[in-house]
């Protein structure tokens, strides 16, 4: 079973450089990194900053790890407003995926505005990457079925679902028939698995600091630390990545092995 483990921004800006990250999760036998280049200093203005690219290749291929690219959150192919803007730097992060060598790209699927600009934007993407061996897996927001519409509108082969577990579960209130039912959807579709834990409630609405003792929105947690099944949702799926999604820097920091992962998701 190949896991990786997203590498968020602030992992590397609290004194630890990209490097040590990086060998740190090698020490510990994950297969690969999930890297954001916008927050590595790789794209500004929407352009490729070239003179940034070597440092960041040569820590990875220093470490000796393989690694995907993630585009900035805030990109949203819907915008008709700010739709030119967004595809600017979409396809800085594909260029930058090309440089580098990377052979997945992952970004998320917009909220709201027009489903056709989105559906289009990918068409050219996929035509940038595809020549690259690059695969573009489109995160669904919230709902799979959403997303997968978008996937098969899109119709392109290097394009397909990176089905982010946390976020189902969510979509689906924490009901865990549905949830199930929605993730069998996405399994034909599916590049990348992403996985954390979370209680499968988006409301009450409540300030940032107090959602985990309310247990509500995407709180990132670890496989256990919430509801979600996944022993039940990986006997799903054949042999497809796996991507950790932590977003707290302590629980970052004491991850354990990839084999002490796999046991603890079996056994849930």
């Amino acid at each position: 079973m190949e896991i990786g483990v997203s590498i968020y921004p602030h992992f590397v800006n609290k004194g630890k450089a990209l490097p040590s990250v990086l060998a740190d999760l090698k020490i510990k036998d994950y297969d690969f990194v999930q890297i954001f280049p916008h927050a590595l200093g790789l794209i500004k203005n929407g352009q490729v900053v070239e003179k940034n690219l070597r440092s960041v290749e040569n820590a990875l291929k220093g470490v000796g790890v393989n690694y995907t690219i993630r585009m900035p959150l805030s990109v949203n192919l819907r915008d008709s407003v700010y739709y030119t803007r967004h595809f600017k730097v979409a396809r800085a992060v594909i260029d930058v995926a090309i440089k580098l060598g990377a052979k997945i790209v992952v970004m998320q699927s917009g909220r709201t505005g027009r489903l056709d600009l989105e559906i289009e934007a990918l068409q050219q993407l996929a035509d940038m990457a595809e020549s690259f061996g690059i695969k573009i897996a489109l995160e669904n927001t919230y709902s799979v079925k959403d997303t997968l519409y978008v996937v098969e509108s899109v119709n392109k082969e290097n394009v397909g679902f990176a089905l982010d577990l946390g976020h189902a579960f969510l979509s689906a209130q924490g009901d865990e028939n549905r949830f199930l039912e929605d993730v069998k959807l996405g399994t034909e579709k599916t590049i990348i698995l992403m996985i954390h834990d979370n209680f499968g409630k988006l409301s009450p609405q409540v300030e940032p600091e107090d959602t985990l003792a309310y247990g509500v929105g995407d709180l990132h947690l670890m496989p256990g630390e919430g509801k979600i099944p996944f022993g039940k949702t990986l006997k799903l799926f054949g042999d497809v990545p796996l991507l950790l999604k932590i977003k707290d820097p302590d629980t970052f920091a004491t991850l354990p092995t990839k084999k002490g992962l796999i046991e603890l998701l079996t056994s849930i």
